[in-house]
């Protein structure tokens, strides 16, 4: 979600600038990119996976992720756990390719690009220009299909996963957040359930008088009660107003 350090300004992309990339089977390097990685994982990447592997919140956090802080915001990050074999693997791919290809995250729809995002000074607008990661020995660059960055990001259904981190985003760069402190662990218990366990979550808007302190109507109630997406926007708008009063 966080980047180490921008790219240079003229690597940046718009959305009408092009770039030459297809990725297939036939590449001697395919599945390479799949390997010894650092992939953090949005909040819509983990209802997305683990809604694939019809397990629950708990379970797939456990089984397939790595926690962290971000040294900068003090906000959790949490990345995919890669396999304990020298190549380390991600544990989605096989020989034939990604298993989860159809809710692969979103740092994978991007590949080849990166996204940077933020919200300026008081929230009001977002910032946002992609460009070219570096990957040496991809093959893909050498290919002859040429298209555009809002080709890319409307073919690879990105569009859903930018909403959602953006609206994560929002949450990072409070205009109430004090910059110069971490999260207190109560700030980061909220992130983690409201954000990363949605079915923790959806068991505390249930069974505590969470819908009546947050006087939430009746249409929403049955919403959120089968729909993870809809859940997920309340716990967004729950941390908007609670973690940082």
């Amino acid at each position: 979600m966080f980047l180490e350090s921008a790219p240079s300004p003229e690597k940046c992309l718009d959305l009408k600038d092009t770039f030459a990339f297809s990725c297939h089977k036939d590449l001697a390097c395919f599945n390479a990119c799949c390997r010894n990685k650092y992939l953090p994982l949005i909040p819509y990447d983990i209802l997305r996976l683990k809604k694939a592997r019809n397990l629950h919140s708990d379970e797939f956090l456990t089984r397939y992720t790595v926690y962290r802080l971000d040294h900068d915001s003090g906000f959790p990050i949490i990345s995919l756990k890669m396999g304990d074999a020298p190549e380390k693997a991600c544990p989605f791919v096989t020989p034939e390719g990604c298993s989860v290809y159809n809710d692969r995250p979103m740092a994978c729809r991007l590949f080849p690009l990166g996204r940077s995002s933020g919200i300026s000074h008081g929230g009001r607008t977002k910032e946002e220009f992609y460009y070219l990661l570096d990957i040496p020995g991809c093959l893909g660059f050498d290919e002859k299909k040429i298209r555009s960055v809002k080709e890319w990001r409307d073919n690879q259904g990105l569009l859903q996963y930018t909403e959602m981190n953006d609206r994560m985003l929002k949450i990072v760069f409070h205009d109430k957040r004090d910059r110069t402190k971490p999260l207190d662990e109560s700030q980061l218990q909220k992130v983690m359930v409201a954000c990363y366990n949605l079915d923790l979550f959806r068991e505390f808007v249930f069974k505590t008088g969470f819908l009546d302190l947050y006087e939430i109507d009746e249409k929403t109630r049955s919403k959120i009660n089968d729909d993870d997406n809809a859940l997920l926007n309340l716990g967004f708008a729950y941390l908007d107003r609670v973690l940082f009063p």
